[in-house]
């Protein structure tokens, strides 16, 4: 039987090309900014994840995951960094941040790209989000648009 290769094709474009350089600065501040260690176990969270995946591993990461918010992840290796950079809405906002907590435990960081927020009152309504997938605000990175969360204290 001979399928038409294009149907079959996938609806969104493939992930966004950047060169080397630029994300394995980008990966350097983004373990800076979450204070963890060059060798963490990291889970990058988002639909176009594989320059930053690419990234980490160059930078000595030793354990990089994949997940896409819309999908099931069958396996929950506990990482210390997990970095949320493409999303499409609110509702993957959420999947994503509750994921991410499951993940990182008691210790580990989340990172918001905000570029990975790109609707409207994304970033406005962040804490309240954060805190009802049991995290909360801990650092802001004004100019990146970043936000580093943490397991939230009683």
């Amino acid at each position: 039987m001979y399928q038409n290769s294009d149907c079959q094709a996938e609806d969104e474009p493939p992930s966004s090309p950047v060169s080397d350089e630029t994300s394995g600065a980008l990966a350097d501040r983004v373990m800076a900014i979450a204070h963890v260690p060059q060798t963490a176990h990291v889970a990058v969270i988002g639909r176009r994840t594989l320059p930053f995946v690419m990234a980490l591993l160059r930078q000595g990461c030793e354990s990089v995951r994949s997940l896409r918010p819309d999908s099931p992840a069958p396996d929950c290796e506990p990482v210390d960094l997990a970095w949320i950079v493409d999303l499409q809405d609110e509702r993957e906002l959420d999947e994503a941040l509750r994921a991410a907590r499951w993940r990182t435990g008691k210790r580990g960081r989340v990172v918001v790209e905000g570029a990975a927020c790109a609707w409207r009152s994304a970033l406005a309504a962040m804490r309240h989000r954060a805190l009802a997938a049991g995290l909360d605000i801990v650092s802001f990175d004004h100019v990146a648009r970043r936000l580093v969360l943490a397991p939230a204290t009683s």
